[in-house]
């Protein structure tokens, strides 16, 4: 799903980033950069316990995506990794950043990529799997969505 969104960003923005002063030829490792960026931002903020927090901006309830914290911790990764991986000045960075993450995230957030039904169904949209089975297991074993106050009983 990240990576039809990251597609879309890339038809639609290039001539966007051109115009900041991205060059031609530094656009496809720049909307590569920002797939794992983001890819790797959002299984972190799951995995360290924010995966509702995510399901609720997916399904849209995430309020103002400006002021969220997991798209401004988004945004941050993207800049370092940007800096880090291609050797983007810092300004440039925060510039491509600040076009490419609020876009990806409002589709993120939008109806057009529909809605989970729970977190854990949300996690396999996303091809976490690895992410959905511990949570599986910490849920008792029960897939998608199991009693989490049993999964809790079972840790004891």
């Amino acid at each position: 799903m990240l990576d039809q969104l990251i597609q879309s960003a890339q038809q639609q923005l290039s001539p966007q980033l051109e115009q900041l002063g991205v060059q031609p030829s530094q656009l496809g490792s720049i909307f590569n950069v920002a797939q794992d960026s983001l890819t790797d931002g959002l299984k972190s903020q799951a995995a360290s316990g924010g995966l509702d927090s995510v399901f609720s901006l997916f399904n849209g309830q995430g309020g103002n995506l400006q002021s969220n914290s997991i798209v401004s911790s988004l945004s941050n990764g993207f800049v370092s990794s940007l800096v880090s991986k291609l050797g983007i000045d810092q300004s440039m960075a925060s510039k491509i950043s600040s076009v490419v993450v609020p876009f990806v995230m409002q589709k993120f957030a939008g109806s057009e990529t529909g809605s989970a039904a729970s977190p854990t169904d949300l996690a396999d949209k996303l091809g976490f799997g690895d992410i959905s089975s511990s949570l599986g297991s910490l849920l008792g074993g029960k897939d998608k969505g199991g009693d989490l106050l049993g999964g809790i009983g079972n840790l004891f």
